[in-house]
């Protein structure tokens, strides 16, 4: 009994130390915790998500990989690809982003990581056709049609850009990226 009221305090305050963002501590608590827990997959998450706010990637893998073992779900994926690919092994992520795309759809993040190191990389037509094929299976996804126009804004192609906003407002009219990139777009072509 001692053990589980012990267990439910330090949760709580690695909890806190979290929200507070002194991930560090949060860190410590965990680490704490898993002496005497040591497979909590809940406070293994805290513990990733404090390694990768605190951009320590290499250690943030071990701890997913060891989530994974575990407890594996498409939000572990997720976390597994996008940490290999801020380790920058590109391959290896973006073949699990893909992985968790097509075989557990529910998870846009997964299209939105993958989108963002594309376009940090500056491969804008894999961008596109990424866009594409995630827009097949969701239609109404409003950040893959802003994904979209922020490709055609980098290429200079406002009028594409105009119509990927617009179809992005459709599906979520309070949309603000798209909302804010709309306003860009159209101020560009009245300059033209």
């Amino acid at each position: 009994m001692f053990k589980k009221l012990k267990s439910k305090k330090d949760f709580s305050k690695m909890k806190n130390l979290f929200e507070k963002g002194d991930f560090q501590n949060t860190i410590k608590c965990a680490d704490s915790i898993l002496e005497y827990d040591k497979n909590n997959v809940e406070v293994l998450k805290y513990k990733y998500n404090s390694l990768t706010n605190l951009e320590l990637y290499d250690d943030a893998l071990d701890c997913v990989n060891k989530i994974m073992d575990l407890e594996p779900s498409g939000m572990a994926l997720v976390n597994k690809g996008t940490t290999l690919c801020l380790l920058e092994n590109y391959g290896e992520g973006f073949k699990i982003l893909d992985d968790v795309m097509e075989n557990y759809p529910e998870y846009e993040m997964a299209f939105l990581n993958k989108g963002n190191f594309l376009y940090n990389l500056g491969n804008f037509d894999e961008l596109l056709d990424l866009s594409e094929r995630f827009l097949e299976s969701h239609p109404n996804c409003s950040s893959a049609y802003d994904v979209k126009a922020s490709v055609f804004i980098r290429k200079k192609d406002f009028e594409s850009a105009l119509k990927c906003v617009e179809d992005a407002l459709y599906y979520d009219p309070d949309y603000e990226i798209a909302i804010e990139r709309k306003e860009y777009v159209l101020s560009e072509l009245e300059r033209k």
